[in-house]
């Protein structure tokens, strides 16, 4: 195996990230000493990295070059896909960092098995927001029902879990241990953690708490068109859960091609609604989306009008 050579199987960007991080300490270089360049396999040519990756920085940098969709790790390529001078190239390599990322390695093609000869294999384990968020607390007291609660307020997504906890990690470094007020005064609520509170103040037809949660929304510079979209997305989301009941919910999420955490929460919040609840929430934002686009309505009164009018 070569350590200049690497591939990345993950689905998860800021885990991802963390291992590109953790590569580049193990080679003692500085960021600074560094030129990151990323290319996407979609777009570009691969001859087009090798040749980025055997031409050297006139201030004499390393470079740390990060491709995305390798589709020859992933699927049979065609017979005029440019992979001999790549294949040459990771026979001898230079001293420049060569990472590729990928979902998933196919292993059972031949040119992979070939590949996997020069390259370092590193498989990004998924772990949930929960495990994720323990991970980065250590040494800090915060019980279950407290990490449940901050996860309802900032989201899943990991960047906004990780920044969020380090806030509150400093301002509680002298006790070391969180509580529920340090969560509510220092913590940032997301947009697409609050929008359940808004599908459940909506289909509960309280005209106050949704009036309260679309100001909240607005005046944290959040679109009309966003909160349609996130609202439709969402309510979608529960509604096809509930329709696969049946089903645990890692296999939800191969059906509906999501992560397996948002299924868990949809199929929690779900126990609230009926089908025909979602159903009616679906079609009044759709008529709404209608509305707004041909011009019948301005995005702000429209919304507001569905709010009072429930």
């Amino acid at each position: 195996m070569n350590c200049k050579l690497y591939i990345l199987e993950g689905e998860n960007e800021f885990l991802i990230q963390k291992e590109i991080d953790l590569l580049i300490k193990k080679v003692n270089l500085k960021k600074e000493d560094l030129e990151f360049i990323s290319y996407n396999l979609l777009d570009t040519n691969l001859d087009n990295v090798v040749e980025d990756l055997d031409t050297y920085n006139m201030f004499l940098k390393k470079k740390v070059i990060t491709v995305t969709n390798p589709i020859f790790l992933e699927e049979k390529i065609p017979d005029n896909f440019p992979i001999k001078s790549f294949l040459k190239y990771m026979k001898n390599p230079s001293d420049n960092i060569l990472i590729f990322i990928t979902k998933k390695v196919n292993n059972r093609l031949k040119l992979t098995s070939e590949i996997l000869n020069y390259f370092t294999l590193i498989k990004i384990k998924e772990i949930s927001p929960f495990a994720f968020l323990k991970e980065n607390i250590q040494g800090y007291k915060m019980d279950s029902s407290l990490i449940s609660y901050f996860l309802n307020k900032v989201g899943t997504d990991f960047h906004n879990i990780f920044q969020e906890i380090e806030k509150l990690k400093i301002y509680k470094i002298k006790t070391k241990e969180i509580l529920k007020e340090d969560i509510d005064l220092i913590t940032n609520s997301n947009i697409e953690a609050n929008i359940f509170d808004l599908i459940e103040a909506i289909i509960k037809k309280d005209k106050k708490k949704s009036y309260q949660l679309y100001n909240h929304f607005i005046s944290n510079g959040t679109e009309i068109f966003q909160i349609l979209i996130l609202l439709a997305s969402q309510i979608r989301l529960i509604y096809n859960v509930k329709t696969l009941a049946n089903f645990d919910d890692f296999s939800i999420s191969q059906i509906l091609e999501v992560k397996e955490y948002p299924v868990k929460l949809a199929r929690s919040r779900g126990y609230s609604y009926s089908k025909q609840e979602l159903l009616h929430l679906l079609h009044e934002l759709s008529l709404m989306d209608e509305d707004i686009k041909s011009g019948k309505q301005l995005p702000d009164i429209s919304f507001l009008t569905f709010i009072m009018q429930m």
